[in-house]
């Protein structure tokens, strides 16, 4: 390596694991993508969107219009490159493909402008939510921002250069080697991509798992079980890994209304559950596989203590339901906007509440979008927040079920793309109809980072000894 790189002005250091598990309200990310070649060597892809250009990464801040920071992720991704990375165009450009490049077959996206994905989960959109949810190289320290690492097949570059010019675009890719990276004498890669590196734990941590392909131990297990049969995409994922999937964890997904549930043995290596919204009444007797959920929800509570369940919306009306309480219709229109929560002094004397470091004195306003409620808490449960719309809007059992009404993980936008979608509406300017949208459904804006925090803080908490065994 040249003297006048990262590396030999900066000595590697090793990788702080400890401080990657940590809560982080996320504010930037960077993307790298990356591709193996016969010997195991990494290299980077790198793009530029103007031919005069600098290579450079994929990275962005969050906005304001994006439901969390994997849609500002997405948005750049495809809006720098019309999708053409999307994984079903790949067979076109795979180093070893012996498929004719066939031009018109591309699949190409445009998300320019005021377009944005939360309008709706297009193939392509759902192809990188995918990515995002799968990878596990996920860095993030105190910094605020998230970088993540996804391996693609090695691609034919010049096949792919010569689509995108073929296609009207203006962007090139080209693979690099992580020295040549860090070459501070390299005038081919943006002073930003450099900078990037200049954290010693992110560029010891590329070092570490994709340079020397380090594993990746498993040190937690987690799980979410969907109830969502109208979804068959990744948007619960989208919703809940960029809040609380981290590095060394392993995450699985089930639907349950397809039939899909955890084992005995897999409930076993869990350290926490997520059950999320859904458009099904907790109530209602006419879905055959209510009897295995509420089945799983009751093992869960009251045999395996060491699990901490995260219920949201129609999770927390379905868990009481399996448990003895009752929800049912709400006498009003469907609520859909933000409530301000009236929290019992109960609630901040719980120690995963003080650990959040979420005070007494902070208001906390929640998301909300649903037109059934719960009436009866089962035995045991302790009411803990109530709302002008909901009585029962915060409730906890025991010491491992976490149960919120409202949504956590939504801001003002997710709310507005959800009416948008769901009323099928034609606006000419999506930010200005959202940001309208916003003032008018919003008394406050939605605490979300005070509300993240403490779901985050209790799903992660340690209970009994857990055994997660191997992959």
């Amino acid at each position: 390596m040249e003297s006048g790189s990262i590396s030999a002005i900066q000595p590697q250091s090793v990788v702080n694991l400890e401080g990657l598990n940590a809560f982080e309200h996320t504010t930037s990310f960077n993307l790298f993508l990356f591709s193996r070649n016969s010997v195991n060597l990494p290299h980077f892809l790198l793009h530029k969107t103007n031919r005069s250009q600098v290579f450079n990464h994929w990275s962005g801040i969050f906005d304001r219009h994006d439901p969390n920071i994997y849609f500002s992720i997405i948005r750049e991704f495809i809006t720098q490159n019309r999708g053409l990375l999307y994984t079903p165009n790949l067979k076109h450009f795979q180093s070893e493909s012996a498929n004719p490049i066939a031009i018109d077959d591309l699949v190409l996206e445009d998300l320019t402008g005021t377009v944005r994905p939360q309008k709706g989960f297009s193939p392509s959109i759902d192809d990188v939510c995918r990515l995002l949810s799968e990878t596990p190289y996920i860095f993030q320290d105190q910094r605020g921002c998230v970088t993540y690492f996804i391996e693609f097949p090695l691609l034919n570059l010049e096949t792919i250069n010569d689509a995108a010019q073929k296609k009207g675009l203006e962007t090139m890719m080209r693979y690099y080697t992580f020295e040549e990276i860090l070459d501070a004498q390299n005038e081919e890669i943006s002073n930003q991509l450099k900078a990037c590196f200049e954290n010693s734990n992110l560029r010891a941590y590329a070092k570490t798992f994709i340079v020397d392909a380090e594993p990746i131990v498993i040190k937690e297990r987690y799980a979410i079980i969907s109830c969502e049969p109208k979804v068959d995409t990744y948007m619960m994922h989208s919703l809940h890994y960029p809040i609380y999937k981290k590095h060394g964890e392993h995450w699985s997904f089930y639907k349950a209304h397809l039939g899909e549930f955890p084992t005995d043995e897999e409930i076993k290596t869990f350290k926490g559950v997520i059950i999320p919204g859904s458009s099904c009444s907790a109530y209602a007797d006419c879905w055959p596989w209510y009897k295995q959920l509420f089945e799983i929800i009751d093992k869960i509570v009251n045999e395996h203590k060491q699990i901490n369940l995260l219920c949201i919306c129609f999770g927390a009306q379905v868990t009481a339901q399996a448990l003895g309480g009752k929800a049912e219709k709400m006498k009003r229109p469907f609520i859909r906007g933000g409530d301000q929560l009236t929290m019992e002094p109960s609630f901040y004397t719980l120690d995963y509440i003080k650990k959040s470091g979420v005070e007494s004195s902070s208001s906390l306003l929640i998301g909300q979008s649903h037109g059934d409620h719960i009436v009866n808490l089962p035995p045991g449960a302790i009411l803990h927040g109530s709302s002008a719309n909901t009585n029962v809007e915060c409730y906890t059992i025991g010491n491992n079920v976490l149960a919120f009404q409202g949504h956590p993980e939504y801001n003002e936008a997710w709310t507005a793309g959800t009416f948008y979608r769901n009323g099928k509406k034609e606006v000419e300017d999506y930010d200005r109809y959202a940001d309208e949208y916003m003032v008018e459904k919003f008394p406050a804006p939605i605490t979300r980072k005070d509300l993240t925090t403490i779901c985050y803080t209790f799903l992660k908490k340690d209970n009994e000894e857990v055994n997660y065994g191997g992959i």
